[in-house]
């Protein structure tokens, strides 16, 4: 029964915004989401607010120019920050 669902949604936020992820996750009780593709530093910490919220995709601090030209101190940069966001927010 789908009532009975668990374990996680993966939707893509660009298509799903937080809040449809809100208005679909409120009957479904046990379902967990994990938005990507449209995840952002400017927008994870929106999402991660939300208790519905599993984790979130983060594409957007491994873009292919910066593997490119060897940008591995930005990455690492980037992900240093997303981490203590999710720390902040998570604890």
């Amino acid at each position: 029964m789908i009532d009975d669902l668990k374990g996680p949604a993966v939707f893509l936020a660009s298509k799903a915004s937080l809040a449809m992820i809100k208005a679909m996750a409120a009957p479904y009780t046990g379902i967990k989401f994990m938005p990507t593709g449209g995840i952002n530093e400017k927008n994870m910490r929106d999402y991660l607010s939300y208790d519905r919220i599993a984790c979130c995709g983060g594409s957007w601090m491994v873009k292919g120019d910066l593997i490119k030209s060897c940008a591995f101190d930005k990455i690492e940069d980037m992900t240093k920050e997303a981490v203590k966001v999710v720390k902040e927010i998570r604890g």
